[in-house]
């Protein structure tokens, strides 16, 4: 009996050890495959003509920022494609990764972080699926405030600041005052930081698990939305074909008449704020190259 107690001993003595070799190998071997993809990945974003370019890593999710002119950015269409073509980069060098998301740094300071599956670029380069289906599928989070929502277009190049041009505006947590050696382009000093929020570069990003209330004056706690429904400035508004419960908690197959969002006003008004959104970026682009 001892003599079988000692050769399991001594068994034990061989076997653990190269267990344990085994088992760190393969820990070395799995990290290293996980650092060529994302150096390959990067040195394919390069190549594919992306620049300030920087790849983060993190558990099943990658960061991928560039960027972005505005001068540069072509139609709607372009930037589907381009956006696609990057998740097949991600699908097909860190097939481990289930999330991506895009940081596009614009010219002034302004970022857009785009998240999608990577295997939906895969199927949209492919056409196995629809601009609109694609486009359904993205995330749109703006991480810094965006051009504010004016009617009209500042033009600093022209002389025109907050103080003597209604469209050059300030965001709240800013005042006008164009003789200020701090003051912007637009005339606007800065006299306190937004809550929640921290620079990245020129412009206040919302710190993780935040994100920019409807005045823009600070970052409040991430709002979810419920099914059917979409996120916009801070509200939630419901899917159209669809119109919120009598208790306000769920959007629900449309039934007649539109009854009003929750804290929002007329169901249509999303659309009027989309809107004037809208006109307020075309306007913050073309004053970037007047």
């Amino acid at each position: 009996m001892s003599r079988i107690f000692s050769k399991r001993r001594r068994l034990t003595r061989i076997i653990l050890p190269l267990l344990m070799a085994v088992t760190v190998f393969t820990m070395i071997g799995s990290a290293a495959i996980v650092l060529a993809g994302e150096e390959s990945l990067e040195s394919r974003l390069s190549g594919y003509g992306l620049t300030g370019l920087s790849v983060s890593l993190s558990g099943n999710e990658v960061i991928i920022a560039y960027n972005q002119p505005v001068s540069e950015m072509g139609s709607i269409s372009d930037q589907l494609v381009k956006i696609a073509t990057i998740l097949t980069f991600v699908s097909e060098e860190l097939p481990g990764v289930v999330l991506a998301r895009v940081r596009q740094h614009f010219d002034d300071g302004q970022i857009m972080e785009i998240s999608a599956i990577p295997t939906d670029g895969v199927a949209f380069i492919s056409s196995h699926l629809s601009e609109d289906d694609f486009m359904d599928r993205l995330e749109f989070n703006p991480l810094t405030r965006g051009p504010l929502i004016v009617i009209g277009e500042c033009e600093p190049n022209r002389g025109e600041n907050c103080g003597n041009c209604a469209e050059c505006g300030c965001y709240p947590n800013e005042q006008c005052d164009p003789t200020s050696a701090k003051a912007n382009a637009q005339g606007c000093v800065e006299i306190s930081s937004p809550p929640n929020a921290h620079l990245e570069g020129s412009q206040y990003v919302c710190n993780d698990g935040y994100e920019w209330n409807a005045d823009l004056s600070g970052c409040v706690p991430k709002l979810e939305c419920p099914s059917h429904a979409f996120k916009f400035q801070g509200e939630c508004y419901c899917d159209p074909g669809y119109e919120w419960n009598s208790s306000g908690t769920e959007c629900v197959p449309a039934q007649g008449t539109q009854p009003e969002q929750p804290g929002s006003g007329a169901g249509s008004g999303w659309l009027d704020k989309f809107k004037s959104m809208w006109d307020s970026f075309i306007n913050w682009v073309k004053s970037l190259f007047s």
